[in-house]
């Protein structure tokens, strides 16, 4: 069994300029650079399966068996029955996530059904894990991505837009979940401008590695998230808004204001600098970067440094600039330190190691020092030209460093142990030598993924350090107090700490506030002398739409929706993008809705910890144990994030993907019954676990299930896809022992990567559609004849799906041949079976996206993995229209719509090809419009929105 060759890649920036969407006023400047949780869940039931507790803690055993799968049950007669639906969750995508098993220090409070286990021992999300499973998904057949592939893929993109459009850019004066859905057309399969509404959440947050705060305006910040991009707020965090929300997104790691020349501004790009490499290994598990970008105006528009376009610049971890000579740059890297004298038009590399931190003396351009993933610090005394390392630092990884401003020839070192905690060491020779300071064990902290330290630069003896919580000392970090409390977010700061930075006008006595970020977001502490626990702390997560999805569900009933998050757990939409709600722990996964009934609701922890709650959303327990469990959850014997769904069909039968694929039909039952109904590969046996703390070092089986669905209409046909690329098909799923038969192998031959997403045609249950991962040409193929023979449909020309991972396919169940897919680079609609492809330049855009689904049967949802949740109105306004009429009289001609539309939305009325003009709808669903002066003869009057829907009227 090898170790995973561990990298991923995800959506990042073309390197062209990019328009900000709310472009900050005024030349921002800053001093502050920065370096690279728990939510309050609703009360949980008892139930069969560990119920999942307050404190996002997850059932850390692993229930595996090594026998062969046991007989299936029968199909109760209830489940026979195939009652056409519209398609629910069933055919839902491959899925990313992250775990780590380690042991936590300290708190006594309990698992419920293991008194033994301490929940605290175990850590609210798996950053590393996640990014696993991400690598292994978009491996090519021979095991890698090709270089550049993700740009690529973007440009392709931008082509099509240009191509088809006419416009490679949404106007600038959008802002983040606007939505105006009857000022343009309605585009390809209804995905036109303004087709798509923003729903949130507004209050989650995500992982935040880089905050900058204007120095003279301080009311002006800026964050940067690691796969949603750059944030700006005017209001101090009161609002964010994206810095151009629906151009390609950036794997934001780090940012620095030039201090001397304010519309200068760097940010660079990829987090895999800040997650461990095996031996071995050439590539990192996490977001991919593309160099570093600079903007020359404030931050309203970027551009990629050519310079850092290589793959030496994949991920960057800091930049720092001389107090001296603006042009004379550092910057950390996963290959090392380099060197510009020429503001980042070219460099040298100084140092040939992965390092993570780098920062100059505060007033010494000659001096500087350096922090390594190796338990090594360095220090420079000619401004970075050569390195030498400092001596006294033991037992550690990754090394975060600090000047003291008060003190500069004393410099802090925090230090990720081998023991996975925190200690602080300190120089008082300006970081040449370090002597340890912290008593202990230390802290909390995971590997070199969460390490953040910060000096009061009033008083060289305060200094706070982060890791899975806050921690402040007096005594330069001989002894601290914890100031945070991770299962208390948003009372207190969210778990993961990334980064701290100072108000600008920080002095120690009128300014004591201070600002956080971690996987949560962003929070500040008004007083960093006196927060602590839940005191003091206020989240800012406002409109801060980050959050990075897996899956999600929605009844269209009542309109909620539920979504499961890295690093945020399982949450609830009902109607307000400011006031999600978490309602599962841990790291949220995939969802399902009943369709009947709203108070059912499924949500899930990884490696198929399925929950279900009865009364809408308020309380869940698990449905995975009892007296026949479904065998293979909680271990290697299933991905980390696997697919699972209801059938279509049947609101009482559920599926679960595993080594088998599992099957309950009584899921609503207080013990549901699990059957395994597909053995497991013979060639991949079921593997051990693995040694205590690396679970997140292994890649998940190739011969585990990825995907399935089965057809809306027939519960007998179930379709099946494997991790390596297997395709099954069985059509007699109802009896006890189905028969599975491969067609993958069909010719032409089906490719050989992971399985992302299955569609059946509701009304020809032969027809199928199968989409792939990859960075590939060929992700998208269609059979006519139940896998017999396969055709690809991915386009041709300007027309063609980029070569980027296809996560989703659906089927618009009443229209057929329109497909819609969700990719690596956003949203793509096929109105002509896969012949040609469009896509448009709003909505979720070029974010990654983990799935697409319906809410009823104009809804389309796109569950982004760094941008929220979005849904897109496909009919638009023209399935909304009752009735049109027309008539002329005295010369003039009067138009008038009745429609279900919402009040003040709007139609443009033409008369005879005219330009139109535009009339609200009224409390009533009605708009009207009077045409004057018309001449005699027959005039045609025409909806703009709706080009088909046009009437006559004879003028005498």
């Amino acid at each position: 069994m090898r170790l995973l060759t561990m990298f991923v890649v995800t959506s990042v920036g073309l390197a062209v300029g990019w328009q900000a969407l709310r472009a900050p006023v005024g030349p921002p400047r800053s001093h502050t650079s920065s370096p690279c949780a728990a939510d309050s869940v609703a009360t949980v039931d008892t139930g069969v399966d560990p119920p999942v507790a307050m404190d996002k803690a997850v059932d850390p055993s692993v229930a595996t068996d090594a026998g062969a799968a046991p007989p299936a049950a029968p199909m109760p007669a209830d489940a026979a029955a195939a009652a056409a639906r519209k398609p629910a969750n069933t055919a839902a995508t491959d899925a990313d996530h992250q775990g780590d098993g380690r042991a936590r220090a300290s708190r006594v409070k309990r698992l419920p059904w293991n008194p033994d286990v301490r929940i605290e021992d175990y850590r609210p999300e798996h950053p590393v894990e996640w990014a696993v499973t991400r690598s292994q998904q978009r491996l090519s057949e021979n095991g890698d991505i090709p270089y550049g592939a993700l740009m690529n893929a973007l440009r392709q993109r931008e082509a099509m837009i240009e191509a088809q459009h006419g416009v490679a850019r949404r106007s600038a004066a959008r802002t983040n979940g606007a939505s105006h859905r009857t000022s343009a057309s309605a585009g390809v399969g209804g995905l036109g401008r303004y087709a798509w509404t923003w729903l949130g959440p507004g209050n989650v947050g995500g992982r935040i590695r880089s905050i900058v705060i204007h120095p003279d305006e301080p009311n002006r910040m800026w964050v940067g998230s690691v796969s949603g991009g750059l944030w700006f707020s005017e209001n101090a965090g009161g609002r964010w808004d994206p810095v151009d929300d629906f151009l390609p997104n950036l794997a934001i790691t780090c940012m620095v204001m030039d201090p001397r020349k304010s519309k200068v501004m760097y940010a660079g790009t990829g987090e895999g600098v800040f997650f461990l490499v095996n031996d071995g290994s050439s590539n990192t598990a996490a977001m991919r970067g593309a160099g570093i970008f600079r903007s020359t105006d404030g931050g309203k528009t970027w551009a990629q440094l050519e310079s850092t376009a290589g793959p030496e610049w994949h991920a960057v971890a800091r930049i720092a600039i001389s107090p001296r000579k603006r042009k004379t740059i550092l910057a950390a890297n996963s290959t090392g330190i380099y060197r510009s004298t020429d503001g980042g038009s070219s460099w040298t590399r100084t140092f040939d190691q992965r390092t993570l931190d780098v920062d100059f003396h505060p007033t010494d351009g000659n001096l500087a020092v350096a922090g390594r993933a190796d338990n090594v610090a360095m220090y420079s005394t000619d401004g970075g030209v050569t390195w030498t390392n400092a001596t006294g630092i033991t037992g550690g990884t990754r090394v975060e460093l600090a000047y003291a401003p008060t003190n500069p020839d004393w410099v802090y070192a925090c230090v990720s142990g081998t023991n996975q905690t925190l200690r602080v060491w300190r120089s008082t020779d300006g970081g040449r030598t370090y002597s340890l300071r912290t008593s202990g064990n230390g802290f909390s902290t995971l590997a070199i993924y969460d390490n953040a330290l910060w000096v009061d630069p009033t008083n060289a003896e305060l200094i706070v350090i982060g890791g899975l919580d806050l921690h402040r000392s007096t005594n330069g970090g001989v002894s601290f107090t914890t100031i945070s409390q991770w299962n208390q977010a948003p009372r207190s700061a969210h778990a993961d700490q990334h980064v701290i930075v100072q108000h600008p006008d920080f002095d120690g006595v009128n300014n004591t506030t201070v600002y956080f970020g971690n996987d949560g977001g962003i929070y500040r502490a008004d007083n960093v002398y006196t927060v602590q626990g839940t005191n003091g702390w206020q989240e800012l997560n406002n409109n801060l739409g980050i959050t990075q999805f897996y899956g999600a569900a929605a009844n269209a009933d009542s309109g909620v929706v539920i979504a499961g998050a890295q690093d945020n757990g399982t949450q609830l939409f009902t109607g307000d993008t400011e006031a999600w709600r978490a309602v599962i722990g841990g790291d949220g996964t995939y969802c399902a809705a009943d369709p009947t009934d709203p108070n059912y609701l499924y949500g899930s922890t990884q490696r198929l910890n399925i929950l279900r709650s009865t009364n809408g959303g308020n309380s869940f327990s698990g449905i995975t144990g009892g007296p026949n469990p479904l065998a293979d959850r909680g271990g290697l014997d299933t991905n980390f994030i696997p697919v699972w769904g209801l059938d279509p069909n049947n609101e009482n039968v559920m599926y679960a993907t595993a080594a088998r694929l599992w099957r309950t039909t009584n899921v609503k039952n207080a013990q549901p019954n699990w059957f395994a109904i597909k053995p497991a590969l013979n060639d991949c046996p079921i593997r051990p676990g693995p040694p205590p703390g690396q679970d997140h070092y292994l890649d998940n089986n190739p011969c585990n299930i990825s995907t399935f669905a089965v057809a809306d209409g027939d519960s007998n046909v179930i379709w099946v896809g494997h991790n390596r690329g297997d395709l099954y098909v069985t059509r007699n799923a109802l009896e006890q022992n189905p028969v599975w038969t491969r067609v993958d192998t069909n010719e032409p031959r089906l490719p050989k990567r992971w399985v992302a997403s299955i569609a059946i045609d509701p009304y020809h249950h032969d027809r199928v559609y199968v989409a792939y991962m990859g960075y590939e040409e060929d992700n998208v193929w269609r059979t006519e004849d139940g896998g017999q023979s396969w055709q690809l449909i991915v386009g041709e020309g300007e027309s063609r799906l980029p070569a980027a991972p296809v996560t989703s396919i659906l089927i618009y169940p009443t229209a057929p041949g329109h497909l819609y897919v969700g990719t690596d680079v956003g949203v793509f609609a096929s109105v002509d079976d896969g012949a040609s492809w469009s896509t448009s330049n709003d909505g979720p855009s070029s974010v990654g996206v983990d799935q697409l689904l319906w809410k009823g049967g104009c809804g389309l949802l796109a569950v982004t993995h760094g941008r929220g949740v979005f849904e897109a109105d496909i009919c638009g306004p023209c399935g909304r229209i009752d009735e049109m009429s027309v008539r002329c009289k005295r010369s003039r001609v009067t138009a008038k719509v009745s429609s279900q539309l919402p009040q003040y939305d709007e139609l443009t009325f033409s008369l005879d090809a005219q330009p139109g003009q535009r009339r609200s709808i009224d409390e009533n669903g009605v708009a009207k419009i009077t045409f004057r002066n018309v001449a005699p003869g027959t005039h045609t009057v025409c909806i703009d929105e709706c080009p088909a829907l046009c009437r006559k009227a004879e003028c005498e």
